[in-house]
């Protein structure tokens, strides 16, 4: 898996997971099951009901369901004649219903929850692409350019946005009262004999029940830039905050204009101030928090200004960051899983694993009351 997927994937799995509240995990935990599988790398998870489903994310794993009581695996499922060949599910599968729907090797595949059985195929889709659901549909980016929704049941086109294909945002929709956010990639001035075409990326609120656009961010091109990928999208009841590389953003769901300017993050780096990325964004609360490698920082949510910074050594290319009712779970430098308390910053425990490669970073955390699963070196664990 990726460095990139790694980051991505995770705060598409904390995006999609929304605001649910769980009992934290507050004292130093134990692995209370774990799951050995034939396989070394996990993607983000999704938990329904009593069954937690997440799939390999760089190879012929495919798609695992395992029941969350004993640690047993449920069904395994490996499709073949996918667009990119091997099975491999890379971002947090979604649950509509007894359908579990995600990419599996660039192809949009739905599988029975109970059983694993494929019910239905949809479009090649788009590079680390996500599914979200809502009401009965599912929406994700094709390889086409195209952002479809499709019954949930069946796989029936219902609607679909036309973007364009190249230079396309990594896209990952995520749906909050009954509107689905996506970055999608327009075409500003068309190809001719003298010039290639050029593209503008734009975040893009649409009717979830119909794809009517409501608004696009900005509403029309601005300086000499591309625009902006906001990949890491945070939707609360009124903004939808975003980090886009060292850029923090906050977009009125109602209006598609700035809650407040974006707000560039600057930290010393060897002597001198400079732009640093921010990766693992996550709603805490009146603040979000987001980490880079030698800070965790925690942005007002009113304003964008810093409310606190906790110096360390933090995994980019693997966060782990998970909230859970005032308790921040986050990786460091070599691959140890922290809790924070979030109103006094204090560090509640400290977790690791022995593995067959040192330092293996933990990948995913998915809060369940009193735990956590995780996944580690050919292991998804829970935590409690």
């Amino acid at each position: 898996m990726t460095n990139a997927a790694i980051v991505l994937c995770a705060v598409a799995a904390a995006a999609q997971a929304g605001s649910t509240f769980h009992k934290p995990l507050r004292t130093t935990p134990a692995e209370a099951l774990t799951v050995n599988v034939p396989f070394r790398d996990w993607g983000p998870t999704t938990i329904a009901g009593t069954i937690i489903v997440g799939g390999n994310s760089s190879g012929r794993g495919g798609l695992t369901a395992v029941d969350t009581t004993t640690g047993k695996v449920k069904w395994t499922a490996r499709p073949t004649g996918l667009a990119h060949g091997t099975p491999f599910v890379a971002t947090a599968p979604a649950v509509s219903g007894d359908a579990v729907i995600t990419p599996m090797g660039n192809t949009l595949v739905a599988l029975s929850l109970a059983t694993g059985k494929e019910l239905w195929r949809g479009p090649a889709t788009a590079q680390q692409a996500a599914v979200a659901v809502n009401a009965g549909l599912a929406y994700v980016l094709g390889d086409d350019g195209n952002f479809y929704a499709l019954d949930a049941k069946t796989g029936q086109e219902k609607w679909k946005v036309a973007f364009a294909r190249r230079g396309s945002c990594v896209a990952r929709p995520t749906v909050r009262d009954d509107v689905v956010y996506v970055t999608g990639n327009v075409v500003v001035t068309p190809a001719d004999a003298n010039r290639p075409a050029s593209y503008y990326q734009h975040l893009f609120a649409l009717d979830a029940a119909t794809g009517q656009e409501r608004w696009r961010y900005p509403s029309t091109p601005t300086g000499r830039t591309s625009g902006v990928c906001h990949d890491r999208p945070v939707v609360t009841a009124d903004t939808l905050f975003a980090v886009s590389e060292a850029t923090l953003y906050a977009v009125n769901v109602a209006t598609g204009r700035d809650r407040w300017p974006p707000v560039e993050v600057r930290r010393p780096v060897e002597g001198r101030e400079r732009a640093v990325n921010v990766f693992g964004l996550v709603d805490a609360g009146s603040v979000l928090v987001g980490l880079t490698s030698n800070v965790m920082i925690a942005f007002d949510k009113a304003s964008g200004k810093t409310a606190w910074e906790v110096a360390g050594q933090y995994r980019e290319n693997a966060p782990s960051t998970a909230v859970a009712d005032g308790v921040l779970y986050f990786q460091g430098s070599r691959g140890t899983l922290s809790a924070l308390d979030l109103a006094t910053r204090a560090v509640l425990w400290s977790f690791s694993r022995p593995t067959a490669e040192p330092n293996w970073a933990f990948g995913f955390v998915t809060p369940v009351d009193g735990g956590l699963w995780v996944d580690s070196y050919q292991a998804l664990v829970k935590l409690q």
